[in-house]
């Protein structure tokens, strides 16, 4: 993945910087988003006699804990946006809820905040649209579910 420095990239307006309105980040998650994530989930529910969409909600609730669990390499969501900002910063605390589409329930990561704190100054990054979608990127390729959208619902 390439970096790019949050002077490449383009943000919707200056204005925002005038007048900042605290937003959540929902990142939206889908299906997976591989045969082998697919397989294993059939599998599981059929062994634990659980429906997909149960077995599917429990096992992201799983990996979701798991990486949070893991103090000693960082937090997750930090290093996720450090890949694609190139810097060190501290992001907003995450959380998982659920969604539901087409009354189907799916999974969802709440990022209470859209600014991240740059850990070698006193200096805040907004999380603009474009690193967003990059983190979501991300987020797919390690959970190995589909990134489907965000949201930026004001708290």
């Amino acid at each position: 993945m390439k970096c790019a420095s949050i002077n490449e990239m383009s943000f919707s307006s200056l204005e925002h910087y005038m007048t900042e309105v605290a937003s959540n980040l929902e990142l939206r998650i889908g299906l997976p988003s591989t045969k082998e994530k697919e397989d294993y989930i059939n599998q599981k529910a059929i062994e634990w006699d659980l429906s997909i969409q149960a077995m599917r909600m429990y096992d992201f609730e799983d990996i979701f804990h798991n990486i949070m669990m893991r103090k000693r390499e960082g937090n997750f969501f930090d290093l996720c946006f450090q890949m694609v900002v190139c810097e060190e910063v501290t992001s907003p605390k995450a959380t998982l809820e659920s969604y539901i589409f087409n009354n189907v329930q799916y999974p969802k990561i709440v990022i209470h905040g859209d600014y991240l704190d740059r850990a070698m100054s006193d200096g805040r990054i907004w999380v603009n649209d474009e690193i967003i979608s990059e983190v979501g990127k991300v987020i797919e390729d390690y959970f190995d579910y589909e990134f489907v959208n965000f949201l930026r619902v004001r708290q």
